[in-house]
């Protein structure tokens, strides 16, 4: 258990506000979400997890560790009011945390199924190392929305491969995979609006054996940026 001193001491030392997101992933998200829509329709875009670099924001700090104590350090008890950026619900986690890794490896949940090949626990340190290298405040949401995000390209691959060798029955179990993404929370909870229309569009190609409307889907660019090659 972390002890009152050790939170009063994290909340002293706090840094000046930084309202910038560190991971340029999701501003590429955001970026690449707004091309290539037809202009009779809304924007589409992704829900930004919110981030700050320090605990106290406009002036409003954090409770005090007599008022907020818990199990983790990378904890930080925040409740923010909600708002546009802010996903109501998700807890406020400190990636600059010494037990960041802990916190992640204990508490990490998700709806998603990994594709063979894919390690859960690879995936998990991979998150820890890309949140270690640019440490922030940000909501658990996040970890869960990248995770599942890979997962879903990993299936469009498998899906994209089995299609390419015949195989009837990986395809098909790809299908109901990416069919399964379309109601994953980790998406679905960050959909600004128009996201998740695509993953269904995917998941409609694949269940049609649309090859070409498949290969033709948006969300490739997305799964290059995770570093997962889906066509």
């Amino acid at each position: 258990m972390v002890s009152e001193q050790e939170l009063d001491d994290r909340l002293a030392s706090a840094k000046p506000v930084d309202l910038s997101a560190p991971d340029a992933f999701f501003d590429a998200v955001l970026a690449e979400a707004a091309q290539d829509r037809p202009s009779s329709r809304a924007p589409r875009k992704a829900v930004v997890v919110a981030v700050v670099g320090a605990l106290v924001v406009g002036g409003a700090a954090l409770p005090s560790a007599a008022d907020e104590l818990e199990t983790f350090l990378a904890q930080t008890g925040w409740d923010p009011p909600a708002s546009s950026e802010i996903i109501a619900g998700s807890e406020w986690v400190d990636t600059s945390a010494p037990d960041f890794p802990e916190y992640l490896r204990a508490t990490f949940w998700t709806d998603a199924t990994l594709p063979p090949g894919m390690d859960h626990d690879a995936l998990i340190e991979r998150i820890i190392q890309q949140h270690r290298a640019n440490p922030s405040t940000t909501q658990e949401v996040g970890f869960r929305r990248f995770y599942e995000l890979v997962a879903q390209c990993g299936w469009m691959s498998e899906w994209n491969q089995a299609m390419r060798r015949g195989d009837d029955n990986a395809a098909r179990i790809a299908a109901a995979q990416l069919e399964a993404a379309t109601t994953w929370r980790g998406l679905v909870t960050t959909d600004g609006g128009g996201i998740m229309e695509r993953y269904r569009d995917v998941a409609d190609a694949a269940a049609a054996g649309n090859t070409r409307a498949f290969a033709a889907s948006p969300l490739h660019r997305e799964c290059q940026m995770t570093g997962v090659e889906s066509r």
